[in-house]
Parts: structure tokens; sequence; C-alpha cells
């Protein structure tokens, strides 16, 4: 039987974070996803050993490409349950190589920003989301992200899912710049399965690309603290270097056998 565990991440102060399901074997990798797993939410098939591990991120069934979230998990996970402190690991995922690892701080992982392109079309997305836009950029291609800045709060942002769903395959990231420096952001992705997710390593990566682009003074080397204002709630901490951010997140972990119980795990 594989092991298997709970880990909370990015969670903090008045915020829950994103919750993920781990089930780990060294060997063999986990083959095509099974029928059962449609019932798990946030669920890391992981494998390998150290310099080759290997993550599927799967929700309800469906594989998810980037899992900011999931990368730390993992981190978490090498670090406490294989007793292994992972410095500069790579991990292979869908979307390619991540470098991770856990420290006195926190667990994190370096990613590459998607290429941003100018934002077109802001009556669209302002009917979409009924705010005014201050600006805004393409991030990836389209089956991707958009991502827009608001010059109001997020706390009581809603956004036309149906219109989203119609006329784009983009997910939607939307974020806001407190006077503090930090940043309020929400990610809506209603195409791919749930509307709005709880907090997001891979939506933060992109608007820490976007402010230091556009606020380098900023944002190009000093800390991002981002407050995901989901009704969940996450805290991301991000810094940009050169071609890379910086991603770092609070882990708790804890052994959980109860949302597998529907499940008959083998070994192949």
């Amino acid at each position: 039987m594989p092991k298997l565990c709970t880990v909370d991440v990015f969670y903090g102060p008045q915020a829950l974070g994103n919750q993920h399901h781990i089930a780990y074997r060294p060997a063999p990798a986990w083959s095509e996803t099974p029928s059962q797993y449609q019932r798990v939410p946030n669920l890391i098939l992981m494998s390998g050993g150290s310099g080759a591990f290997q993550a599927q991120f799967l929700n309800y069934g469906r594989q998810v490409r980037r899992c900011g979230s999931g990368n730390l998990a993992v981190a978490a996970y090498i670090n406490e349950k294989l007793k292994t402190k992972p410095t500069n690991e790579l991990l292979l995922t869908p979307s390619g190589e991540i470098q991770l690892g856990f420290d006195h701080e926190s667990a994190y992982y370096f990613d590459k920003p998607l290429t941003q392109r100018p934002l077109r079309n802001f009556r669209f997305w302002r009917r979409l989301i009924s705010q005014p836009v201050i600006n805004g950029c393409y991030c990836g291609g389209r089956n991707d992200y958009v991502l827009l800045e608001l010059s109001q709060p997020l706390t009581q942002l809603s956004v036309n899912s149906g219109a989203l769903c119609q006329f784009s395959r983009r997910a939607l990231i939307v974020i806001y710049r407190l006077l503090s420096g930090a940043v309020q952001l929400r990610y809506f992705a209603p195409q791919y399965g749930e509307v709005e997710d709880a907090a997001t390593g891979s939506a933060s990566v992109q608007a820490a690309a976007y402010l230091r682009n556009q606020y380098p003074k900023s944002y190009a080397h000093k800390p991002i603290e981002i407050k995901q204002c989901s009704p969940a709630g996450g805290c991301l901490y991000l810094k940009n270097y050169q071609q890379q951010v910086l991603v770092r997140g609070r882990t708790a972990m804890r052994d959980s056998t109860a949302v597998f119980s529907s499940f008959d795990y083998t070994e192949e």
C-alpha cells in the first residue's frame, strides 16, 4: 500500500490555505488515472526518490498541469516523511521540472513565469467583472491565463463565470495593490472544474512577474506578500530572481486515510 497523508499549504492568519492529499510509493511510477480518483479533490500521486521524484496533480480525477501549492506539499512530504531535507530538488511534473526545497523558513520552489503580452479588448474584461481595470496582460497561450489589475479591493469582487467559460479558455487572475506593498489576488477557472481556487502558487508566479515588469522599483527585488482573497484564503510569499520567481508558504502535515477509504489502492 502507498503511504497516505494530507497537507495544508499557504495557511496563515485568517487563512485556511489549500489542502492536498498525497499518495506516495517509491516505485513504480503511477500509471493512468483510475476512475476511483474522481472522488478526491487535490490529489497528488507521488513516486520516485531523491533526484528522480515525480508528481501528478489531480482534482476529482482531472489532471492539473500546474500546481504551486502541490509543489510545496511535495517539498514538505520529502522533508517530514522521507526525512530528507530537499535543497534544490528537481521534481518532474506535467509542466516540466520544478526546483523545490525546504529550509528553516518554509517549503519553497522556483518557477519560471510564462511569457506576458499586453492586454487587449478591455471592454470585454470590464464587463466580465463589472469593475474598472487599470491594466493587465495575457500570460502564456490561449489555454493559460489572463491577469487584470483593478483599482478596488477584491473582497466583494464577482465574476461572470458563464461568460468566461463561453468566450475564453484562459483562467482569470485578478490583483489589487495594497498601500502596505502587499497584494490581494483572486483566481477563477470555472472552465476547468472549480469556479475559484483557494490558494494558488502558479497564478501568484504570473502576478509577481507582472508586478516586476510594471512597477520595478517596488517589486523587482523586494519580497512580495500575496493575500489570496478566496473564501478559504491563502498567504503566499514571493520574490523575483531574474527570470525565476521564488514561492514560499507555510505547510502542515497529518496522516489521513479517511479521505482514501473509498479507494482500493494496489501496487503494480
